[in-house]
């Protein structure tokens, strides 16, 4: 479990899973050794889910959602920190890359880019 929980340090810019795809919030029915049955949400009632999948107990639903929520948003602030200096320095690289592309393109088709007869300035 450890290994999982810090695979959500960081929340990739790609990733498309939401905190209400990947942590459901339970009420408990009855809890035995290895699992445990839920009746909420009604997608899990009356299922035995094993209880390795219990990240916390929490009093009320409320707290459990403001758990999650803090959980969730710390990969979130993470990934959105690495984005924007990821963008931050490969702005000028790419700037550099596309005038050079742009200018082979020019280079390959002159007669596309060609200024027109008498348009001189």
């Amino acid at each position: 479990m450890p290994d999982v929980l810090e695979g959500y340090a960081v929340k990739h810019w790609m990733d498309s899973f939401t905190k209400d795809e990947n942590f459901f919030i339970a009420q408990v029915e009855t809890v035995k050794p290895k699992t445990f049955t839920a009746t909420e949400p009604v997608r899990y009632e009356g299922s035995r889910i094993p209880r390795c999948q219990v990240i916390a107990a929490c009093r009320s639903k409320e707290a459990a959602i403001a758990l999650r929520d803090k959980f969730f948003a710390i990969g979130e602030e993470a990934g959105e920190a690495i984005e924007k200096e990821m963008h931050r320095r490969i702005e000028k690289f790419a700037e550099r890359k596309r005038a050079a592309g742009e200018k082979k393109i020019r280079k390959l088709f002159p007669s596309f880019f060609a200024e027109p007869k008498g348009a001189a300035a």
